[in-house]
């Protein structure tokens, strides 16, 4: 189905993709992705008004904790429990209110999950297949190598980005192009979502505070 949306089929499905030997040359924080358990932050979406072209809030708030650690094949993983409330039906398109649980952990700069999914990467250029959507379309992710200032209620920060699109089977690239903004220390700060026809998004998911320990 061409109008599922990009960031969304990322997060949920969370698909593999490979690494190879172009890496960044640029030293990595020891704990870029925050992981220590007792760190919190609070996300509002926001939805685009065509009118004005701009982006409002909305009720829907999701809340990630960091709850304890679990190990796995003598590895330690992270559990992020993530909590969305405020989503009464008006917003088809975003998360279902409800408690959703990931196990997570920095595997040489790429952020994975238990069967080694990968969710994001702060440490290599090159593109990286994740899966394929509906027969239609393959989904990849690539690390930008600009770094971006992102300002939200929670502060500024400067981010690493990770690009998100789909290729149809004869390489061809969709309209849609989506980014996750993190800053090293601090987690996510700005997602967004978009239709994999359109070239425009039309939600962003905004850090509105958090707590790092």
């Amino acid at each position: 189905m061409k109008r599922k949306m990009l960031i969304l089929c990322v997060l949920i499905l969370g698909y593999a993709c490979s690494s190879d030997d172009n890496t960044n040359p640029n030293e990595q924080p020891d704990n870029f992705y925050a992981l220590t358990v007792g760190n919190t932050w609070e996300y509002v979406y926001y939805l685009k008004d065509n009118d004005t072209n701009t982006f409002l809030p909305t009720t829907i708030i999701e809340t990630v904790n960091i709850t304890e650690t679990v190990e796995i094949d003598n590895n330690t993983y992270f559990n992020f429990k993530h909590v969305v409330t405020g989503n009464d039906g008006t917003y088809p398109y975003f998360p279902d209110n409800g408690e959703r649980n990931y196990t997570l952990r920095d595997s040489l700069g790429f952020l994975i999950d238990e069967v080694g999914l990968i969710k994001y990467n702060n440490s290599d250029y090159n593109e990286h297949f994740m899966f394929n959507l509906d027969f239609d379309y393959s989904c990849h992710l690539a690390l930008s190598n600009v770094m971006d200032n992102i300002t939200t209620n929670a502060g500024s920060f400067t981010c690493y980005d990770n690009h998100y699109y789909f290729k149809d089977f004869n390489g061809n690239i969709a309209n849609a192009l989506d980014h996750i903004y993190r800053e090293d220390g601090i987690g996510e700060v700005l997602s967004t979502m978009s239709f994999v026809t359109q070239s425009e998004h039309f939600i962003e998911k905004r850090l509105e505070s958090y707590v790092i320990q």
